[in-house]
């Protein structure tokens, strides 16, 4: 027969195995590949608790035993959610990254002409969706996924479910992380960014050279022509650049991990 404390042991141990998957369902809102439309939202909750219940039975004597107290659970929520998120955008700079240079891109081209009559119109980056599908392909290639779930089995396992730890260094590399995004994505569109500005300075000339020619008109097919040849041309040296951003996607993403709970002692 069960007894009082085996009912408050295993209670416990649920409230455990819900905080871990509260944390999973923040890497899956943000985390590279597991946050895409793509997968049913069924789908991302079954898989969640599946990775729920294999965290927690590994890591079951790891864990503190957490006592039902409303106000006290609602904080540890809030924690583990942020924790969640924050381990996602970390493994996302790479992505922002080639999203930005797209939109870059876009609008030097002309593809988001709209957003500059109408700033709140939610026009999408059409190169932008391309090159972070390209850098999501490269991401699989090299197991990107695999590093996801390890990072949160050490997750799990450097940052208990009652403590963390917002230290200097989580916010210096959060810094150098959203840094990293511009510096990467101007990388990843200069090549465009150059052609396209030497077409403008072609453009230029011939409008002084030759006063009667529509300028305005010939520039759109002429910056289009020359962007995407371009593009197309320069798409290997893109991938280049996203292969090596991505090489040390590992031991970056486990780094950050490790700064939200600097004192842990294995």
């Amino acid at each position: 027969m069960i007894d009082d404390a085996s009912v408050i042991f295993f209670t416990g141990k649920f409230l455990v195995g819900l905080m871990i998957f509260i944390r999973i369902t923040g890497i899956f809102l943000t985390a590279p590949f597991l946050r895409s439309e793509a997968i049913p939202p069924h789908v991302k909750i079954m898989f969640s608790v599946i990775l729920a219940i294999i965290v927690n039975s590994a890591l079951w004597d790891q864990q503190p035993t957490l006592e039902f107290h409303l106000w006290n659970l609602v904080f540890i929520v809030f924690k583990e959610f942020l924790v969640g998120m924050l381990i996602g955008f970390a493994a996302n700079t790479v992505f922002y990254a080639a999203r930005m240079a797209g939109g870059l891109v876009d609008q030097d081209m002309g593809f988001q002409t709209a957003t500059i009559f109408d700033r709140s119109n939610s026009t999408p980056t059409i190169v932008g969706e391309i090159k972070e599908l390209a850098a999501l392909l490269i991401f699989l290639f090299l197991n990107g996924h695999h590093y996801m779930i390890e990072g949160l089995f050490l997750s799990v396992k450097a940052i208990p479910l009652t403590t963390m730890e917002v230290t200097d260094s989580t916010m210096l590399l959060l810094a150098k992380m959203s840094t990293s995004v511009i510096i990467l994505s101007i990388k990843m569109a200069s090549p465009v960014l150059i052609s396209l500005f030497l077409t403008n300075l072609s453009l230029a000339l011939l409008a002084r050279v030759a006063p009667q020619t529509n300028i305005f008109i010939l520039s759109f097919q002429v910056k289009v022509t020359v962007g995407l040849i371009v593009l197309m041309t320069a798409m290997p040296l893109f991938i280049y650049v996203a292969k090596i951003a991505l090489s040390g996607f590992q031991e970056n993403l486990y780094t950050f991990i490790m700064t939200l709970y600097p004192d842990r002692v294995y």
